[in-house]
């Protein structure tokens, strides 16, 4: 378990099934997670949730310090451990905690872990650009673009592109030199 200013990040417990899948089920999430169609997701997504948990190489469920409420969670999977040391980053969290600094604080950290803990030289991600305030938050911490995939998903009637984003190891240090990002 670690904590930073506001947040509790600690290890996935088959007790936070219930809420990730209330997450999940929530509309304006799964539009930011998935370029599916944004569908209910029956009880056996649990199952899918768990695997998915288990299977990262970080996963921290988000609790907020001050309630213990739980926030959301997020992920980094080393996708190269070895030869290129690549890893990808993935981050959700309900709606009602956009916009405070939540999103900011916990990938600052899970991102600043990922290379120290793992020594991963690169973090990835894909965001569609239908999430202008997820793109701001990876922007905020370092996360450039990378790449673009036109018209990679259709939603509500239109198409929208698929970014690539990415920081590498030393753009990191060199963005936070003393110590751990808050």
């Amino acid at each position: 378990m670690f904590t930073t200013d506001r947040l509790i990040l600690r290890e996935f417990k088959d007790g936070d099934l219930d809420s990730l899948l209330a997450l999940r089920n929530e509309p304006s999430v799964q539009r930011g997670v998935t370029s599916q169609p944004t569908v209910p997701r029956p009880t056996k997504y649990k199952e899918f949730l768990k695997e998915l948990a288990e299977n990262s190489t970080i996963w921290f469920t988000i609790i907020l310090k001050e309630t213990g409420g739980f926030v959301g969670q997020c992920s980094i999977k080393a996708t190269e451990p070895q030869k290129n040391r690549d890893a990808v980053f993935g981050i959700s969290m309900f709606p009602e905690f956009w916009g405070k600094g939540y999103g900011t604080e916990a990938t600052r950290f899970t991102v600043d872990y990922a290379f120290k803990a793992l020594g991963v030289q690169r973090v990835s991600l894909t965001v569609l650009e239908g999430n202008p305030g997820a793109i701001a938050v990876y922007k905020k911490v370092g996360f450039q673009i990378e790449g673009r995939k036109r018209r990679a998903n259709w939603v509500e009637g239109k198409w929208e592109d698929l970014l690539s984003m990415g920081v590498l190891d030393q753009e990191w240090a060199a963005l936070y030199s003393k110590g751990t990002p808050s």
